[in-house]
């Protein structure tokens, strides 16, 4: 199991690793095209689809990946994709109809440069809700290899495509919306016919109790997604309300950039995690399933802490050579997003003996406390302090739900979280993050690439070395690692 995720997550890499390089290219082209107030704009634009597809698609999409292999087993494909796409086809539409009603009703409460925007936005939500069901279902299928073609497709199209609106057709960040919306409905055809092949669909296969099982499922987890997105992206409305636009621009473009760094490997490790559980537990059972998780509780430990306190630690360095001028200050979020999506990653593993035995319902009553503890403190805190401290408030509601998640599924699934693993890694990342800190002192003001490339090989050099020194890393598992990357690369050894 571990040998396949390991793979799985080398397959997987370049759609993380190269959307990730790009966006980090693309920003400091971004952050001079386009002034902090138009990026604002654009950020809650993104921020309203992403509101949409949290309360009417994310459960169906989770459900998606949860029901996949128990229908596979029954030999039912053709019940799963009719009743799936007909559920996505009904919610979708009806929450693009309500929306545009909003719209139309509220277009004199909405700021004028936004509403053209949101109007965008109900788009990509159709399109996206479809979109992201059948992208679901190639990572349950373990078709990781379609996934990153198209995902790669879809990120690099669309930028593409994005940028030559705005350089040659003189749009503004609407053409970035525009570009997304037409790479995905292009990918369309191409998931439908691979996650499909062979599958039947039609309404004389729709199951009433079926869909209810699944909509029981999916509702909760709709509920609770609208929570996170609470959690996850209300302060940028917040920030709006109480503070000057500019700020909803700066701390959009540091929070984007700090979040997408560390989700490269944050995001690519429960991508792989997610289809092994699910399998694991339908095929295995939980015993099986509680030491897999355990096994990869370490992996994730040992990629993603040094990540976050390493770019935690460059925060000036990076944020000055990535944006323009005008937002430089916002390099004081980082360290709190760094260690806000490190949070989240942790919790997405301590949930899924809430996810695997159905309590959708607790999932998203945590995620809302999570949520409204976010939100209320933003509320109370922003108009005073100001953007910075609603990354200090997401830090807060991502450390809560953590904790939720981890004590309520310990009933159904033990989440073993291995102590000497975290002691270990720990003690050589706070060891990293130690000597980073003494190499800024000691070039104090110096932001310059070849100085911070040089921090960060420092760094990385001397986590590796502590690991070794504290024994977490074995020669067994260093010869095994060195046997998949030659075999993968065609290169037997």
């Amino acid at each position: 199991m571990t040998k396949s995720f390991l793979r799985d997550m080398l397959v997987y890499l370049p759609t993380k690793v190269l959307p990730a390089l790009t966006g980090l290219i693309t920003t400091p082209i971004l952050t001079r095209i386009f002034l902090p107030e138009e990026y604002g704009d654009w950020a809650l634009a993104l921020g309203v689809t992403d509101f949409l597809f949290a309360l009417a698609m994310s459960g169906i999409g989770t459900a998606a990946l949860r029901f996949f292999p128990a229908y596979k087993v029954k030999n039912n494909l053709s019940g799963f994709f009719s009743n799936v796409l007909a559920m996505t086809a009904v919610v979708s539409g009806g929450m693009s109809v309500l929306a545009a009603l909003g719209l139309v009703l509220f277009r004199g409460r909405i700021n004028a440069a936004l509403f053209p925007l949101l109007w965008i936005s109900v788009l990509m939500f159709a399109v996206n809700s479809f979109y992201t069901i059948f992208m679901e279902v190639s990572r349950v299928q373990q078709k990781s290899g379609l996934f990153t073609r198209v995902n790669l497709t879809n990120y690099y199209g669309g930028l593409i495509i994005g940028l030559i609106l705005v350089l040659v057709f003189g749009l503004r960040v609407e053409g970035l919306m525009y570009g997304t919306v037409l790479v995905q409905i292009l990918a369309l055809p191409l998931l439908i016919r691979t996650t499909m092949q062979g599958v039947r669909v039609g309404a004389d296969l729709l199951d009433a109790s079926s869909m209810s099982a699944i909509w029981s499922f999916a509702w909760p987890l709709a509920f609770g997604n609208t929570a996170f997105w609470g959690l996850r992206l209300s302060d940028r409305f917040v920030i709006e309300f109480f503070r000057p636009g500019v700020e909803v621009g700066l701390y959009s473009a540091v929070y984007n950039i700090s979040d997408r760094t560390i989700n490269l490997a944050v995001t690519l490790f429960l991508m792989s995690l997610g289809p092994l559980v699910a399998n694991s537990w339908e095929a295995q059972g939980r015993e099986n399933t509680e030491r897999l998780i355990a096994r990869l509780s370490r992996l994730f430990l040992l990629i993603c802490l040094p990540i976050t306190v390493g770019l935690s630690s460059l925060a000036l360095p990076f944020i000055t050579l990535l944006t323009g001028e005008a937002y430089h200050d916002g390099y004081r979020i980082v360290g709190f997003v760094a260690f806000s999506t490190f949070a989240w990653g942790l919790s997405r593993i301590a949930c899924w003996g809430l996810i695997l035995n159905n309590k959708t319902f607790r999932f998203a009553m945590n995620q809302l406390l999570a949520g409204a503890l976010n939100i209320g403190l933003n509320i109370l805190l922003v108009p005073v302090y100001g953007y910075a401290v609603a990354a200090v408030t997401t830090l807060v509601g991502y450390s809560l739900l953590l904790i939720l998640q981890a004590h309520a599924s310990r009933k159904y699934l033990t989440w073993k979280l291995p102590l000497g693993t975290v002691l270990r890694v720990g003690g050589a990342a706070l060891l990293m993050g130690v000597v980073l800190y003494g190499a800024n002192m000691l070039d104090v003001g110096n932001t310059d690439l070849i100085p911070t490339l040089g921090k960060i090989a420092l760094g990385a050099s001397v986590y590796a070395v502590a690991l070794l020194a504290f024994g977490e890393i074995t020669a067994e598992e260093k010869g095994a690692a060195q046997r998949l990357v030659f075999k993968l690369i065609g290169r037997e050894k």
